[in-house]
């Protein structure tokens, strides 16, 4: 096949790249940045998705579209900040439902990346306190209601804008993705407080943490390109979501010899700006509907991700 992936230069993109040209496909990347590798089928246009349509009608004769564009949402969330995240993100959807509209040969399937903010904190409120329960956290799925917050109204936004391809006999996926487990992204902020031998949690609190290992988010958008009876919203997440220190426990043993540093409130806020709250909401997110239809993890829990992730494992798969 043919496929567009639009931010096919990040850190998912790339890997997601390399898995299609190694199963014999054409992908044309459209991002800011040119990939750091080259293939004889692999070709790149340089376009800001979030100010400008895709050139070219590149979407004529293309057999699928992805679209992973987004800016990181671990910067500092002013408003100016939460503007570009929003934008990013639906500004590049609309573009690509635009050009969708335009082409007379149109591809089959979008992919739209999402997240899964879209279900706020999952938290419930204990008795008598205004404050959330980590441990009391509800489970939720596909079918669960939208949650609260900034990230929760993008992802509606987002979603919605995707969905519009389905006018013109599109099949549409989006890919609500947690933390990812692999070389870049989150584990990336992770490792600079490492070097100093810490690690350092946002939170005193306690909150359940959905993650997903790069591998088998790679395997989920191939799953959702080569699936035609999946439509609609996908969890991406490992089916064992853990408590944060339990994430932060394992990754002390995979790392060796660091310890857990809380950071304080009022730091927390000047680093993370609005941001600080959101990034420590529960999130105890399943994959019901991709286990449903017989998706299946290589690596299903945190102890077997970050043993792989510590042992170049990745890199084989």
């Amino acid at each position: 096949m043919t496929i567009v992936v639009t931010g096919g230069s990040g850190f998912i993109g790339t890997m997601l790249t390399k898995r299609l040209l190694g199963q014999g496909h054409t992908v044309v990347v459209v991002a800011l940045t040119s990939p750091n590798f080259t293939n004889k089928n692999l070709f790149f246009i340089q376009c800001d998705m979030a100010n400008n349509p895709l050139p070219y009608n590149i979407l004529e004769h293309t057999d699928a579209v992805i679209n992973l564009v987004g800016a990181p949402i671990s910067n500092k969330w002013t408003e100016e900040y939460k503007k570009t995240i929003r934008d990013s993100r639906i500004k590049s959807t609309d573009s690509i439902v635009a050009a969708i509209a335009e082409a007379k040969n149109r591809p089959t399937v979008f992919i739209c990346a999402s997240a899964t903010g879209f279900y706020g904190d999952t938290g419930r409120a204990s008795v008598g306190s205004a404050r959330h329960d980590s441990t009391e956290s509800e489970i939720v799925d596909e079918q669960s209601e939208q949650g609260k917050g900034f990230l929760a109204d993008v992802v509606v936004e987002w979603e919605a804008a995707a969905r519009k391809a389905t006018e013109f006999g599109v099949r549409v996926v989006c890919v609500r993705t947690a933390p990812v487990i692999g070389h870049g992204g989150m584990m990336d902020v992770l490792k600079k407080s490492a070097k100093f031998g810490v690690l350092a949690q946002l939170s005193k609190e306690d909150y359940w943490f959905s993650w997903i290992a790069a591998i088998d988010i790679v395997n989920v958008y191939l799953f959702a390109l080569e699936t035609n009876t999946l439509q609609g919203v996908v969890n991406a997440v490992a089916p064992e979501p853990v408590l944060y220190s339990t994430f932060l426990n394992e990754l002390k043993n995979v790392w060796k010899h660091r310890i857990v540093v809380h950071i304080p409130r009022w730091f927390s806020k000047k680093i993370l700006g609005d941001g600080y709250k959101e990034l420590v909401y529960n999130n105890r997110v399943v994959p019901k509907r991709l286990l449903d239809k017989g998706f299946e993890f290589v690596y299903p829990t945190i102890e077997t991700a970050l043993k792989a992730y510590t042992t170049d494992e990745y890199e084989k798969n």
